[in-house]
């Protein structure tokens, strides 16, 4: 079974890093795409070198791979942003980070006398703060999965401007909205840094 050689993986990421892709995720993702394809090719009877195989693969099929990276959007990159959410809603570190965040959220409101649309604007700006991560780690380079990020933040805002007036201290519904508010930001904060680490660690590999 022939595979690629790191050298042909560098080629590729070089290739791609020279086109008109402009997020880092989605060329990582295309770079595996690419790869996957070429030696697909090379196991089902193409017996050409890489640089062959490449070059016909590209011509056939650039035009595509740069429309997909000059959105900021990629449902891959959000489809995968969703499921690590979800992943980690039922780990050890954010079960526990929410119940510490819920108490500090709740006595900050009591000690200040937050009124309901604070409670709701809060918890929002220190999850926008939250996608200011990738930037500090990464500097200039271009992320699909902050504006992704930024699209749940933007829903869950709106979700709970609606409900503002029902958030009254010490209603029920009040408790309940700050217990998920705590989950969220907690989960979000997990996250990013998780996102973080594995494509800090995939710019190491190529």
């Amino acid at each position: 079974m022939r595979k690629l050689t790191l050298e042909d993986i560098q080629f590729i990421d070089t290739y791609l890093s020279n086109s008109d892709i402009h997020y880092e995720d989605i060329r990582i993702e295309m770079i595996d795409h690419v790869a996957s394809e070429i030696e697909n090719s090379m196991n089902q009877g193409d017996n050409r070198d890489f640089y062959a195989i490449f070059k016909d693969y590209m011509i056939e099929n650039k035009a595509s791979l740069e429309k997909q990276g000059s959105r900021p959007f990629n449902s891959k990159v959000f489809k995968s942003v969703c499921k690590q959410f979800l992943r980690n809603l039922y780990s050890w570190q954010v079960i526990l980070g929410s119940v510490l965040c819920f108490w500090i959220f709740n006595s900050l409101y009591k000690y200040f006398h937050i009124d309901g649309f604070t409670i709701t604007f809060f918890p929002t700006f220190l999850m926008a703060l939250v996608g200011f991560i990738p930037i500090v780690v990464f500097g200039k380079k271009k992320f699909s999965f902050i504006g992704n990020f930024g699209i749940l933040i933007a829903m869950f805002f709106s979700f709970n401007y609606y409900f503002i007036p029902y958030l009254e201290e010490p209603s029920l519904f009040y408790f309940v909205n700050l217990g998920i508010m705590s989950i969220f930001f907690v989960c979000s904060l997990k996250t990013m840094i998780s996102l973080v680490i594995y494509y800090k660690k995939r710019f190491q590999l190529i």
